[in-house]
């Protein structure tokens, strides 16, 4: 398989934001106390939604933290489903891009639990207990913290590279195995399944990423 260039991967996921940023300005521009149009109904559901997920796991108070896990449903969900439109890619699919993604929400809920907790109360927890285990424990926890992003990076990856490869595949048989029945495109009854997993994927990426946060934030430091 030939690799891909990485221009040609940072060009999906330019392009990813910029519909992004678009939506955000339609989404934005005229908002009525009272929706009357569905596009702002169905903003405020998605929103309502998103901000309900992150009280219902981290608690009350946890309306601060819906922007950030807003941007990563919308991000992931978004760079999903990119894959399904043809000659385009879903940046999802490489691990190159979806991988820093994962360092970003790394290093955003270690901020958010220092921040609740401070520096000392959220290393102690690290260290674990008891103190002198510290030795011991600490190289686990950190271990285990660098895990998390991998996780998510490896399920996400995997997920989106092989949907993507059955519709390249599907696609192919379409045009060569059989020319011309090109009005028929093989990979059509995949599609369904395919926005299926878009969703599901983004959707567990962002309750992770929502959990994560929970235990960063928690009284207990995090463990």
């Amino acid at each position: 398989m030939e690799k891909e260039s990485p221009w040609v991967l940072l060009a999906m996921s330019g392009l990813v934001i910029l519909g992004l940023s678009v939506f955000g300005f339609a989404a934005t521009r005229r908002l009525e106390r009272i929706p009357r149009t569905r596009f702002q109904s169905f903003v405020e559901l998605l929103v309502s939604s998103l901000n309900n997920l992150a009280v219902d796991t981290i608690g009350p108070g946890a309306e601060k933290y819906t922007p950030f896990i807003g941007t990563v449903f919308v991000y992931i969900l978004a760079a999903n489903l990119l894959g399904l439109i043809p000659a385009l890619k879903s940046p999802t699919s490489n691990l190159s891009l979806i991988a820093p993604v994962a360092l970003i929400v790394l290093v955003t809920y270690t901020y958010y639990g220092i921040r609740k907790v401070g520096v000392l109360r959220y290393m102690k927890h690290l260290a674990g207990e008891p103190i002198w285990l510290a030795p011991l424990m600490l190289p686990v926890h950190l271990i285990s913290e660098l895990a998390r992003p991998l996780s998510l990076s490896i399920r996400l990856f995997g997920n989106i590279f092989g949907e993507d490869t059955i519709l390249l595949v599907l696609a192919g048989i379409t045009y060569v195995v059989i020319p011309y029945v090109v009005a028929i495109p093989t990979q059509f009854p995949v599609i369904p399944l395919a926005l299926l997993t878009a969703f599901v994927q983004a959707l567990v990426f962002t309750i992770l990423t929502t959990v994560y946060i929970s235990l960063a934030v928690s009284q207990e430091g995090g463990h």
